[in-house]
């Protein structure tokens, strides 16, 4: 005879079971896909700052470092100006002449050392410049192997919350108890349906009987 009552128990046990593992599935994908969303907003800042770098070194010139030295060279010469532009003593009886030659002579020191300061600066900049390159391309490498163990740390991290989530365990519970009951009800051969509605089942009978 058919047991209505130990089917339902296990179609609901099945049923809820089921629903409880795609409930849990769903959140397991919600945490991995925050954490794939998360390492593509990293890989866009790594690179978004590649690029930049890329960009630096497209428009890198001299002339910034060749201003710098010059800068440099005639603040060193203004902090020795009066080393290289001392009055010189007078000499008695000297002419008119020899204080304009003296003074003329002055004049070139400081014009000779503004010029060496240039050639200097240019010499110096090309060697600035591959510098300053080095250094940007040495922060950029560290900067991309931060990245990169950012990136490693969410995806570890994405998967281990993935991992935390478990199914409900009360109705895992509950559904085991159903279907441990029918599952037994049917091994012994006991009918459910008429141990826990039988009296009622005899009733309905006799009423409708004529």
């Amino acid at each position: 005879m058919c047991d209505p009552v130990s089917i339902g128990m296990l179609v609901t046990a099945l049923g809820a079971k089921t629903v409880n593992t795609r409930q849990t599935a769903r959140r397991q994908d919600r945490e991995l896909a925050a954490g794939i969303r998360k390492q593509g907003e990293i890989g866009r800042e790594s690179a978004g700052q590649v690029q930049e770098e890329i960009a630096s070194l497209a428009a890198s010139n001299p002339e910034a470092e060749k201003a710098e030295a010059i800068k440099g060279f005639m603040n060193t010469l203004q902090a020795n100006k009066d080393l290289t532009t001392a009055a010189v003593p007078g000499v008695p009886g000297a002419s008119k002449r020899f204080a304009e030659d003296v003074a003329g002579a002055q004049a070139g020191v400081g014009a000779r050392a503004g010029g060496r300061a240039k050639l200097l600066s240019k010499i110096d900049a090309p060697g600035r410049q591959r510098m300053r390159e080095a250094v940007g391309r040495g922060q950029l490498a560290a900067d991309v192997r931060g990245f990169q163990d950012r990136s490693q740390a969410e995806d570890f991290m994405a998967r281990l919350r993935a991992s935390e989530q478990r199914n409900n365990p009360i109705i895992d519970i509950g559904a085991d108890i159903l279907s441990g009951v029918a599952t037994a009800g049917v091994a012994s051969g006991t009918n459910l349906t008429e141990k826990f509605f039988g009296d009622k089942l005899a009733a309905m009978s006799l009423f409708g009987s004529p």
